[in-house]
């Protein structure tokens, strides 16, 4: 089994008892953006943790906002965030589910887009998804009024202990990725994409 350790320099990883720099190297280059998106989903501290959720607004423009990303997973190119079923995010999803997914990862000095194309999910496709989510955590879907609408003082909103039909699963097929290495000398940036089988490109940063 081939073995790989990430040094604390964030740049370079052994693998096979070689060391190699990750960000001259389209193979693992792409390595490292998963195993970022991956560590994210699972640990808090994790730079890919919370990530900007960018929308095509409903009368133009764009939006954008931080989620938590729930999942990643390399195999199939999904990412997985949750939301309330009244939010704006899921009304622009449904009208047009094409989005990014913005990550910023400091300490390696790396910015990552993922075109995504999402679908919602709610009901009984998500019961087991929900039972997973924590009592205080619940509370934040299916709140009186809905998100964004206006209201007379900061707390004149209620938190209902649970609201299970207002919870929805948003599953972001990733269909390619732009990232950007910003070294101290050289950028380099590479673009995957779904289309040549993840195979990737350099390009001018």
């Amino acid at each position: 089994m081939m073995r790989k350790t990430v040094l604390a320099s964030q740049r370079l990883v052994v693998q096979e008892g070689k060391m190699t720099d990750w960000t001259n190297t389209l193979p693992l280059f792409l390595d490292h953006i998963w195993d970022q998106l991956e560590q994210g989903a699972k640990d808090r501290s994790g730079a890919a943790r919370f990530v900007s959720l960018a929308t095509a607004g409903l009368s133009g423009g764009g939006n954008t906002r931080m989620v938590v990303l729930r999942g990643a997973r390399r195999h199939d190119a999904m990412l997985e965030v949750h939301t309330d079923a009244a939010s704006q995010k899921a009304a622009e999803l449904a009208h047009d589910p094409r989005a990014t997914v913005l990550v910023w990862d400091a300490a390696a000095q790396l910015q990552i887009r993922l075109s995504v194309t999402a679908t919602l999910h709610s009901g009984a496709d998500v019961k087991d998804r929900w039972s997973q989510v924590p009592d205080n955590a619940r509370k934040v879907y299916g709140g009186t009024p809905a998100p964004g609408q206006p209201i007379a003082a900061p707390d004149a909103h209620t938190m209902p202990r649970t609201a299970p039909a207002r919870f929805v699963v948003l599953l972001c097929q990733v269909t390619s990725i732009d990232a950007l290495w910003l070294g101290p000398a050289r950028h380099h940036r590479a673009q995957f994409s779904n289309t040549d089988t993840w195979a990737g490109r350099w390009v001018a940063p």
